[in-house]
């Protein structure tokens, strides 16, 4: 799993070296944010397991998961996402204007810049929302994995439960008392690194990471495997 997580970074290492599509617009660009964004939450969560917090990385993995299905949503229809994330950008940035209110220091002309004018969106738009393009892609899988991480990573029941023991033996500890596996956590890592790997593949010219990619990810399930503990 190691090798696997060094030849999946190396694949971004010398962006220079690689050509962008054309076709796609400033989609490309935001390709790159959220590709680059989910490689440093890779480094950030495997760094957090290394000590002992594999736990405490579910927000990181969360965000990872939205991301790297991101980038193919965003493949799929370069074009109607960007409006749809512009509209989605607009009302997160009026929201923002209307909670400041009076005596923050940023000039209206800032806001005026995102507002103005107003964008309509696309038919993509509610698929802005995870769950939607979950169940639209058929991808239980992901869509369980990300429900778990974010009943972790939100004030809840479930993110205080580590820290309490149990019903049984109540305790109350600084650090949780039962840490997740580093290796899972690492697992984890490798997977969601992969599939993001796969979307951010999609807005490069030719395709140039596919035979790579098909490797690693065989070397992955072989991976897996070797982990499961025998009959």
């Amino acid at each position: 799993m190691d090798q696997i997580l060094v030849d999946a970074f190396a694949l971004y290492d010398r962006p220079e070296l690689l050509a962008m599509r054309s076709d796609m617009g400033g989609a490309v660009l935001v390709a790159h944010g959220w590709y680059s964004a989910v490689r440093g939450w890779a480094r950030a969560a495997l760094l957090l397991g290394e000590a002992n917090l594999s736990l405490e990385c579910a927000p990181l993995r969360r965000s990872m998961i939205e991301h790297a299905a991101a980038l193919h949503w965003l493949a799929d229809a370069p074009e109607d996402v960007m409006a749809t994330l512009k509209k989605a950008q607009q009302a997160t940035v009026a929201k923002i204007e209307e909670a400041m209110g009076e005596g923050w220091s940023v000039p209206a002309e800032i806001f005026r810049e995102i507002l103005d004018p107003p964008v309509e969106g696309s038919k993509e738009d509610t698929n802005l929302h995870f769950t939607n393009r979950m169940r639209r892609d058929d991808q239980p899988n992901l869509l369980v994995a990300w429900l778990a991480e974010t009943m972790v990573s939100h004030p809840s029941l479930s993110s205080a439960s580590p820290y309490l023991g149990t019903p049984q033996e109540p305790r109350v500890a600084v650090g949780a008392l039962a840490a997740a596996s580093s290796d899972s956590n690492k697992t984890q890592v490798a997977l969601l690194l992969l599939l993001a790997s796969g979307g951010f593949n999609r807005f490069l010219e030719g395709h140039p990471w596919a035979e790579a990619l098909e490797r690693m990810e065989a070397r992955f399930g072989e991976a897996v495997h070797r982990q499961q503990p025998a009959d």
